[in-house]
């Protein structure tokens, strides 16, 4: 071991040898802030904590709401700012709100502090639901920029974003009596869901809802559901009005059905009660956020921390969710499910009379 003077003399020298190791620096402030607007939404909700690092296990100090939450009196101003083309549109104040339904885990609960503003701005939106159009109250201006905007114990915090608009699901989709095919041929098929984009928008992510019930003793029990996702797709020009698709696959939708739904005797029957389509929309600022926060499939493990919140930490974003509510299978993909290999044990039929195809109605 020759190694073994030198190092004993070089720890002489500096008078000693420590295996003690501080990792906590000087203490700063540190703002986190987390929002996500949605014009859909009347009240548009913001969260506000601080970092914090102490002395023993960091779990303990998660548990105490003092150490994640400024005191009221920490604040010099707190308020959110509507800007369109750099004018000032309209400034909101943030006020704050407790939460007790907060469950437990690793941080403090039942109770948390939640900050909240509402626009004055008020427009409306007809969607077409393929029922006719359906008239929403949007909240939020598609056409400017939202910042919320804090100061700190001295410290101004600040973070902007666009906000995601509606956009525009292919007629022949939105439909709910045009009927989804997934056997093509006496084989399995496709369906593509198509929509064009809309304003602010990036990522879109696709899901599906199937709804369905079942028969005991001959009494017709809650409705059930599963969720499903089918694709995420991203914008890949600038273009308000890009043409965007996502393709549920035939033998895939019958497998999870297969899997989702649990085998038993004591079910007579099962009633298909239709399909929901669920697109939602990320905008820029949210779509790096998810896309840096995602799990790691290739080799490159190391990746940046994104915040768009200057002088901290955090995201502020926006978002939107719109549905196709109640789309049914056409008649040879009704019959899959009710008499095909990989559902036909399940027993289902349909609830739809239009779909009736000879045994598959529901009585």
């Amino acid at each position: 071991m020759p190694r073994t003077p030198s190092i004993l003399v070089f720890c002489a020298l500096l008078s000693a040898c420590s295996t003690d190791l501080d990792i906590n620096a000087d203490y700063k402030n540190i703002t986190v802030v987390e929002g996500l607007l949605n014009m859909r939404d009347s009240l548009q909700f913001i969260r506000i904590n601080k970092g914090f690092l102490g002395a023993g296990d960091a779990l303990v100090y998660a548990q105490v709401q003092d150490s994640n939450e400024w005191n009221a009196d920490a604040f010099d101003y707190r308020q959110v700012v509507r800007r369109r083309n750099g004018q000032v549109l309209g400034t909101f104040p943030l006020r704050d709100t407790i939460l007790n339904d907060r469950e437990p885990g690793t941080f403090y609960s039942p109770d948390q502090r939640l900050y909240y503003f509402k626009d004055d701005f008020l427009d409306s939106i007809a969607l077409n639901t393929g029922n006719g159009s359906i008239y929403y109250k949007l909240h939020l201006d598609d056409e400017s920029e939202y910042s919320v905007e804090l100061g700190i114990k001295g410290e101004s915090i600040s973070a902007t974003t666009s906000v995601v608009s509606n956009f525009e699901f292919q007629s022949a989709d939105q439909f709910v009596t045009v009927p989804i095919n997934l056997i093509n041929g006496g084989d399995y098929g496709a369906f593509e869901l198509n929509w064009t984009s809309g304003p602010n928008s990036k990522r879109y992510v696709v899901d599906y809802r199937f709804n369905y019930s079942e028969v005991r003793n001959g009494v017709e029990g809650e409705r059930k559901s599963f969720t499903r996702r089918i694709a995420t797709v991203v914008k890949r020009t600038t273009s308000n009005s890009e043409a965007m698709s996502a393709t549920l696959e035939g033998r895939r939708f019958f497998e999870e059905v297969a899997s989702a739904v649990t085998a038993d005797a004591s079910v007579q029957q099962r009633k298909f009660y239709g399909i929901d389509f669920i697109v939602s929309v990320a905008n820029d600022e949210f779509h790096t956020f998810l896309t840096l926060t995602e799990p790691v499939s290739g080799i490159i493990e190391d990746r940046p921390t994104y915040s768009n919140v200057n002088n901290g930490y955090g995201i502020l974003g926006s978002r939107y969710v719109r549905e196709i509510i109640g789309k049914r299978l056409g008649p040879t993909s009704l019959n899959e499910l009710a008499d095909g290999d990989i559902t036909g044990s399940l027993i289902f039929c349909s609830t739809f009379p239009e779909d009736q195809v000879g045994s598959h109605f529901c009585p």
